[in-house]
Formats: structure tokens, C-alpha cells, sequence
């Protein structure tokens, strides 16, 4: 009969366990749901965000053709703005490579001279 107790109560244990996992994983499942659906709901808004912005400048009370000047000069000016950025990236990183160099040049021929110096090992 003790038998029979200890090996209901076992059981009870794991569908005890088992209900557990069960009510987790749905959980964790509606979460994810829930987080889902509020990612697609930030998406949808900055989307509508966007189109509604575009289209208040193309509708804008200006002529078209001034709007269109007006986005073709600005892209213009962003373009250089960028390559003089890159320009400049590149120059400050040619000098951090020669800077580097310079430093690295006197220890790599100090060990140099060492190495030339030492006589190899007679076996």
C-alpha cells in the first residue's frame, strides 16, 4: 500500500511538473505574441509617419518643380557633407597608421640587431 502512495504521489509530482511547463510555454508564447504585435504596431506608425511626411512635401503649397529643386539641392549638399566626412576619416586614419609605424619602428629594429647577433645553437 506505501508503495502504491509513494508511486501515486511520483506521479502526481511530474504531471504536477508537466502542467507546469505547459502553462510556461503558453506564457511565454503569448508574450511573445504580445511583443510581436506591438513591434508591428511601431513599424506600421513610423511607416505612415514617413509616407505622410513625404507626401506633406510633395503637396506642399510650393510648385513641384520648386519642391523637386528644393530635394535635388539638399541632397546635393548631404552628398558632400559626406565625402567630406569620409575625407576626413580617411586622412586622420592614414595618420593614426604612420603614427603607429613611427612607433613601432625603433623597438622592431632594436630586437632586429639582437636577433642578427645571436649565433645559432651548436648541437
Amino acid at each position: 500500500m506505501l508503495k502504491n502512495i509513494i508511486k501515486l504521489g511520483g506521479t502526481a509530482m511530474i504531471i504536477g511538473d508537466l502542467v507546469n511547463r505547459v502553462i510556461h510555454a503558453r506564457s511565454a508564447r503569448e508574450k511573445a505574441i504580445q511583443r510581436n504585435k506591438a513591434g508591428m504596431l511601431a513599424l506600421g506608425v513610423s511607416i505612415g509617419c514617413t509616407v505622410g511626411a513625404v507626401a506633406g512635401i510633395l503637396f506642399a503649397p510650393r510648385a513641384g518643380k520648386e519642391t523637386r529643386e528644393d530635394v535635388g539641392r539638399r541632397g546635393s549638399e548631404a552628398w558632400e557633407k559626406i565625402k567630406d566626412n569620409v575625407s576626413a576619416s580617411g586622412h586622420r586614419l592614414v595618420q593614426a597608421v604612420e603614427k603607429c609605424e613611427d612607433a613601432a619602428k625603433e623597438p622592431l629594429q632594436e630586437q632586429s640587431g639582437k636577433v642578427e647577433k645571436m649565433e645559432p645553437k651548436k648541437g
